[in-house]
């Protein structure tokens, strides 16, 4: 059962993901982002990035190890995913594409944007393609107003003024 309300996943996808890296293996760089902070709990956020590039999404076994280590509620680890649109509770893509859906890219032709890429890959927003290449979903902000309508590859890689052909160019033509 997923945290969320989007899509399921299966006990062996989650399995599958928890044997990627264990939670003994993370443990060394999780004290050193622990360390920067002045207690456990507010370094919630980098250890759920870390542990979510470790294992590609967050698992139910994530998040109670998460909460577990980090001397926190289970609840509130499971709030602060839900609130965050960059944790996945659920299996994604190898590459998480996010589309900017605040006023100036709307006003911009972010919706544009986001039919093509569902055009171009056969899903609906917060889908994966059947390849598990892709998982296209949106943000809320990413910080690019300036380049507006934008999209973010959770690897890193930045688009802006896009159009519908060169959101897609950008996915198929590299980063």
């Amino acid at each position: 059962m997923s945290v969320g309300t989007g899509p399921t996943f299966t006990d062996e996808q989650a399995a599958a993901a928890d044997a990627k890296a264990s939670f003994g293996d993370l443990r060394p760089r999780l004290e050193t982002l622990v360390a920067r902070y002045p207690e456990r709990r507010a370094a919630m956020l980098p250890v759920l990035w870390e542990v979510q590039t470790a294992r590609g999404w967050l698992t139910p076994t994530s998040i109670r190890e998460i909460a577990d280590y980090l001397g926190t509620p289970q609840a509130h680890v499971e709030g602060v995913i839900t609130f965050y649109t960059m944790f996945k509770d659920v299996p994604v893509g190898q590459d998480v594409v996010m589309v900017c859906k605040t006023l100036s890219c709307r006003l911009r032709g972010a919706q544009e944007v986001i039919d093509a890429l569902e055009d171009r890959y056969g899903i609906e927003l917060g889908g994966t393609t059947s390849d598990g290449r892709y998982t296209i979903d949106e943000a809320e902000c990413l910080g690019l107003c300036d380049m507006a309508p934008c999209m973010l590859v959770v690897d890193g890689a930045r688009h802006g003024n896009l159009t519908p052909e060169s959101a897609v160019q950008a996915l198929e033509g590299g980063r």
